[in-house]
């Protein structure tokens, strides 16, 4: 949705006031025999010898690092469209101190002013030979770490494990952790299904992008403690386009026992793609590069450049909606009964994984983040307030949402009294259906968070936007990236030490708490309790349940649901 917004709000389908690029943006073969410890190279530069051979990393103030450590073959010719293949043994030492290749996407547009926090380092590239990860581990020699698996933003379709921001040195060292990122395949290349499409040697193209992702968590359930960390320790955690894929993991049977902690951070994700209309995805695909059934073998000829492009195509007619209900594109998971047999907001889907506790939340005002072209909404008075929120929700609802806002938030602005309701509104629902279909599934504890502070950036007017919380989490608000979406500062640092632990607390745990914060209740029942993060924080219910009950009809009828 490039076109400006105006005051007046559309209404449903496509999300209101919101840039669609803004949004997706913002952010084994043959192995040796076991996993050798840690060990140090002559010149100083930590060494560890995982299944399919030895790596050398470097060392980075306390911790050791290794980059661009491949988990699976390159995803050219004839693996393409095909499921993650191991990587062959090589004898030697493999250098891992410089990123691997980011999975093909179309090019980063720097479109918000956070977005420069989410660069990776120049020499990074998009190709083929993506399928890697990289791994942050306590210099110290210690063993057994919890595991925290960091899946990365930008959708189905961006991003990249080695962003700046999501650099894993300051969290492992803080928390004596291991901190691992990855990359896997995205968009056209990750979420085109051929399986009914096409069959044959595409029987098995659906999730490739979910596949790569339980690959990855394979390859750390095999070679993590060799750098010190606990196989039987490890957490997912991710925000935006990240918490979809840890949702889609919930969800992933095959998953199960990977993983034993999660964390979802503004990516709420109920419902996938169903099997016709991944039909028309693929074969619109399809038809974007010129291929058809007789000819089908070419896609093993492609570059991943005409991939892209085909995906542009497809992205253009299919812009992003509330039809999921979510923010659905055209590359967007399938359910499939291999690997996704039901939707994420199935109770019994849900149970599949109710031994794992989960952390869930978003920051206050997520979309001020999306809504740059519109001007006028970071100027609202009274008035103008009240006029948005009866053209989006009815004269009818209206007046209980503006009371229950002013109630709840007096000391925000009208237009910060806005952007809290439309966050609650096409985020918070979607969070609190979440939190209950866990709780009617029975599942472990579940610990829900607002992330509230506000940052100075941009003069103040994105009160506390979409990603905001990742600098604190990383301990990363004080890096040049951290600066660009903090301003940095001692309040900033202060704050950070209290996220950060907490969210290291419980990938030890399976509970959330650290200094600074108050005893952090789990969430249940019809006020769902939540930190509400802060330099005070507070603990207090997501959001109004009355509310959470107003959002999810209107986003649910907009779907075509019960």
């Amino acid at each position: 949705m490039s076109q400006p917004h105006t005051p007046n709000e559309p209404t449903n389908p496509q999300l209101p006031g919101v840039n669609r690029r803004s949004m997706i943006f913002a952010a084994g073969a043959t192995v040796l025999a076991g996993c050798a410890p840690l060990q140090t190279q002559a010149g100083g530069d930590p060494v560890v010898a995982t299944k399919s051979g030895r790596i050398r990393g470097e060392q980075r103030g306390h911790v050791h690092r290794f980059l661009g450590v491949p988990y699976a073959q390159s995803i050219g010719g004839a693996n393409r469209f095909a499921p993650p293949k191991p990587v062959p043994a090589w004898s030697g030492l493999r250098d891992a101190r410089r990123y691997a290749d980011s999975s093909p996407q179309q090019a980063a547009e720097m479109d918000t002013p956070v977005t420069p926090a989410f660069a990776p380092p120049a020499y990074v590239t998009r190709g083929d030979d993506c399928l890697a990860l990289n791994v942050w581990a306590p210099a110290n020699g210690a063993r057994d770490l919890p595991v925290m698996v960091w899946l990365h933003g930008g959708g189905w379709t961006s991003g990249s494990g080695s962003c700046a921001i999501y650099d894993g040195e300051h969290l492992a060292e803080r928390g004596d952790v291991i901190v691992v990122t990855i990359n896997h395949r995205l968009g056209a290349s990750g979420l085109t299904d051929f399986s009914r499409v096409l069959g044959g040697a595409f029987a098995d193209s659906a999730n490739l992008g979910i596949k790569d992702i339980v690959a990855a968590l394979s390859w750390v359930h095999e070679n993590i403690a060799a750098f010190g960390g606990n196989p039987g320790c490890v957490t997912i955690f991710g925000e935006s386009g990240g918490g979809w894929k840890v949702n889609t993991l919930l969800a992933t049977p095959s998953a199960k026992g990977l993983f034993h902690r999660a964390v979802v951070e503004s990516g709420p994700l109920v419902r996938f793609m169903e099997p016709d209309k991944a039909d028309e995805v693929a074969s619109a695909v399809l038809a974007a590069l010129g291929i058809s059934r007789a000819n089908a073998e070419q896609l093993h000829s492609l570059t991943w450049e005409q991939v892209v492009a085909a995906e542009a195509k497809v992205l253009a007619a299919t812009p992003m909606s509330f039809q999921a209900p979510g923010f659905p594109t055209g590359f967007w998971p399938v359910r499939d009964a291999a690997l996704l047999p039901g939707h994420a907001d199935d109770p019994a889907i849900a149970a599949v994984h109710r031994d794992v506790p989960l952390l869930l939340g978003q920051t206050g005002t997520e979309f001020t983040l999306f809504m740059l072209q519109d001007q006028a909404a970071y100027a609202l008075d009274a008035a103008q307030l009240a006029q948005r929120v009866e053209r989006t929700f009815g004269a009818t609802a209206a007046p209980g949402i503006l009371a229950s806002y002013r109630r709840d938030f007096p000391t925000l602005s009208p237009s910060g009294q806005w952007f809290r309701i439309f966050s609650d509104y096409a985020m918070g629902a979607l969070n609190t259906a979440i939190l209950d279909t866990r709780w009617h599934a029975g599942a472990k504890e579940t610990y829900a968070y607002r992330f509230d502070w506000s940052t100075p950036i941009l003069g103040g007017k994105l009160h506390s936007p979409h990603t905001i919380e990742i600098p604190f989490v990383f301990d990363n608000v004080n890096t040049p990236a951290g600066v660009t979406m903090t301003g940095g500062g001692a309040e900033a640092i202060t704050l950070a030490k209290s996220v950060s632990q907490a969210w290291v607390t419980f990938a030890k745990t399976g509970r959330p708490a650290a200094p600074g914060l108050p005893d952090w209740p789990a969430s249940g029942g019809i006020d769902r309790a939540a930190m509400h993060i802060n330099i005070a924080s507070h603990v207090a219910p997501y959001m109004d349940p009355n509310m959470a009950t107003i959002y999810r009809a209107k986003l649910w009828k907009a779907a075509g649901l019960s």
